[in-house]
């Protein structure tokens, strides 16, 4: 059981190679050879215990083994308040004035359930549902933010080898209608906040018979229930804590599924096109929780904390708070409204109030973390600056050289800073897409190593994760042992296998890899070969060590006019680390020699930079600092923007900007900025 006194430092202590090549593979002119995690090389695990071949597995073992132990905790709201404030923005050189209103809650300390309140909950709900008429393989659709009440809900389905189908609210009325409709879902949970978007579907929705309405935070009004049943009176409305009251009073034996049996078809946020429903078997997730357990299970124990906040229709979330009731954490539920002690009223954030030893976070996350940090020792002044980013560079140079006195640093300097974050983090885990290093390093330094992950829905989020103790900003890790990779040549942008390292566009393949989208033989065949290698798109490279690095995605290549691949992805990591930057879009023409930035900029810094340089056209001030930044990161001439185009609204996926998963959706970004870009070009 780790200690979790002890602390983790950024560096690597585990020694390599971190994978291996598979024995006896078949040598290919184009493919590289499979590679897989030293603890696997003789064959993939596909379950991590031999009691757990299913979700249900999992929160029955749970039950057995941790009993009565903190399993979930959530916050109630207690109250409201409305923050009126004027925010004032530069359009086209000239500042205006625009109202807001904030709506800040004040939230209830953390309220828990045991492993066997947990277990009771989700038993009592898949009896409700059985009640409602559903029965193995029957669908229901879960539509809401991240809650326990949603994970029990998943759960409680899987007692009755109920399939659950995944989607969230950035998929917009049209996905969700889509989902619903080629799933045939019979049932849907949802939050009463978004009844609204599910009423304008309704008529569309021909197969759904029954609506379970989140009631929670908020209660659903009157007016929308009286519509629902004048509208739909075939349509039976009823509240989460009705039907768990219903399947208690009428307890039906559970009908466990088989681990070849359909979990889940979790719906991507993919920008072209409808949504993809992947497919994913009981027996996929749970191979996910035994291949993330191979690498990162020796570091966690009961006594953990993991805050949830990121949507649990991502892969990423939905496999992990599996993961969770595995290795027998303590899960908090948050959200990302509530994170911080300055976004909540008259009470702690939900980091604060719940001091987390583990943080699973998005790119924009840790970018916001470190701004903030940033932002609060710029505010103090000369000297504090100074102590703070000599010791920083102090503290890097220890490391490098197994020197004596972090400790010492971290307990003098870097203390404030650690207990804004709860004060007991020991790891935190990127996924989602890339980090810039810069802001791995500071954060990896200044508060708790940050490891990277790589993984994809249809791969049950794995394809790679870092041992706390082989710490590398350049890589995204190991291999989980349920999955191995292969890198296959993609001539026509000069990546090939035989290359040193060797580089190529990334297939995995394993027990946790789907092998198909839901009623769409087409993608599956384009996405999927015969052999059930899942092509993801996105181009690596093995490290001296063994550790598999990105370097590119395939889609987001755009060869420019002189003949260079500009990586969108690459270049957006890099440039979000710009102080006058909140969130970047690069866009880049094939008939231009350089890309253009789309930039939502950090609104206090922009305004500060304006009063220092005076200027009527702050996209030249921004493009500046833009400029100078991607000069001092290293980048080549071709990848420095040669235009900007401001965004004056934040991006959300509220607005249609970033998907659930906090990711740009370009062509929203592009369709929308389409004339400015045109315009920056032509400058």
């Amino acid at each position: 059981m780790p200690d979790l006194t002890s602390a983790f430092y950024p560096r690597m202590t585990k020694r390599p190679p971190f994978t291996v090549e598979v024995p006896d593979a078949v040598d290919d002119a184009f493919d590289g050879r499979p590679r897989r995690s030293p603890t696997a090389a003789n064959g993939l695990l596909s379950a991590p215990t031999d009691d757990v071949k299913t979700t249900y597995d999992i929160f029955r073992r749970a039950a057995r083994k941790f009993s009565h132990a903190k399993a979930a905790g959530t916050r109630r709201i207690i109250g409201s308040y409305e923050e009126r404030s004027v925010v004032k923005r530069l359009v086209d050189g000239v500042e205006k004035s625009t109202p807001k209103i904030w709506t800040r809650y004040e939230l209830s300390g953390y309220i828990y359930l045991s492993f066997l309140e947990y277990e009771r909950l989700a038993l009592d709900l898949g009896c409700g549902l059985r009640r409602l008429g559903l029965r193995k393989d029957s669908k229901i659709h879960l539509y809401g933010a991240t809650s326990l009440h949603w994970l029990a809900t998943s759960h409680g389905a899987a007692s009755q080898s109920i399939v659950v189908v995944t989607a969230y609210d950035s998929l917009g009325e049209q996905g969700l209608q889509h989902s619903i409709n080629e799933t045939e879902s019979t049932a849907i949970f949802i939050d009463s906040q978004l009844m609204p978007s599910l009423i304008r579907v309704l008529s569309h929705a021909r197969s759904l018979r029954h609506i379970i309405y989140n009631d929670t935070a908020t209660k659903l009004d009157s007016e929308t229930l009286k519509k629902i049943q004048s509208d739909f009176p075939h349509i039976m409305v009823i509240g989460f804590d009705e039907l768990r009251r219903s399947g208690a009073e009428c307890f039906t034996e559970p009908t466990p599924p088989g681990k070849d049996d359909l979990c889940c078809i979790m719906y991507t946020s993919g920008s072209m096109g409808p949504p993809k429903g992947v497919c994913l078997t009981h027996g996929m997730i749970v191979a996910a929780v035994a291949g993330m357990d191979a690498v990162v299970g020796k570091h966690i124990s009961p006594k953990d904390a993991i805050l949830t906040y990121l949507p649990q229709a991502h892969i990423i979330e939905f496999v992990f708070e599996n993961m969770c009731l595995y290795w027998g954490c303590t899960m908090g539920y948050g959200s990302p409204r509530t994170l911080s002690n300055a976004s909540v009223w008259n009470c702690k954030g939900d980091i604060c109030e719940f001091r987390p030893t583990i943080l699973v976070g998005v790119p924009a996350v840790w970018e916001s973390i470190k701004k903030g940090i940033t932002g609060v020792v710029a505010a103090k002044g000369w000297l504090s600056n100074c102590l703070f980013w000599g010791s920083l560079r102090m503290k890097s140079w220890l490391l490098g050289h197994s020197f004596t006195g972090i400790s010492l640093l971290d307990s003098l300097v870097f203390k404030t800073v650690k207990e804004a974050a709860g004060g007991r983090l020991r790891i935190m885990m990127n996924g989602g897409g890339p980090i810039s290093k810069d802001t791995q390093i500071f954060l990896s330094l200044a508060i708790a190593p940050l490891i990277n992950g790589y993984g994809l829905t249809e791969t049950c989020g794995m394809g790679a994760i870092n041992d706390p103790l082989a710490w590398d900003p350049d890589a995204v890790g190991e291999l989980p042992a349920s999955v191995e990779i292969k890198l296959v040549d993609v001539p026509e942008s000069g990546y090939s296998t035989k290359h040193d390292p060797p580089q190529g566009e990334i297939l995995i393949r394993g027990p946790s890899v789907a092998t198909g989208y839901y009623k769409n033989e087409l993608e599956t065949k384009e996405a999927f070969t015969t052999d059930q290698w899942f092509r993801t798109g996105d181009i690596g490279e093995w490290d001296r060590n063994g550790h598999l690095r990105i370097i590119d995605r395939k889609k987001n290549l755009v060869k420019s006019l002189n003949g260079e691949y500009i990586a969108l992805e690459k270049l957006e990591s890099i440039y979000r680390s710009a102080a006058v930057v909140q969130n970047v879009c690069i866009y880049a023409a094939p008939n231009q020699r350089q890309p253009i930035a789309i930039v939502v900029p950090n609104r206090p810094v922009l305004q500060k930079l304006a009063l220092q340089q005076p200027t009527n056209n702050p996209c030249s001030l921004v493009m500046q600092q833009l400029q100078e930044f991607g000069w001092a990161s290293g980048l080549k001439s071709f990848e420095i923007v040669c235009g900007v185009v401001i965004c004056n609204d934040e991006w959300t996926p509220e607005n249609g900007f970033l998907s659930a998963a906090q990711k740009l959706v370009r062509k929203t970004i592009y369709t929308r900025f389409q004339k400015e870009i045109d315009q920056a070009y032509a400058r």
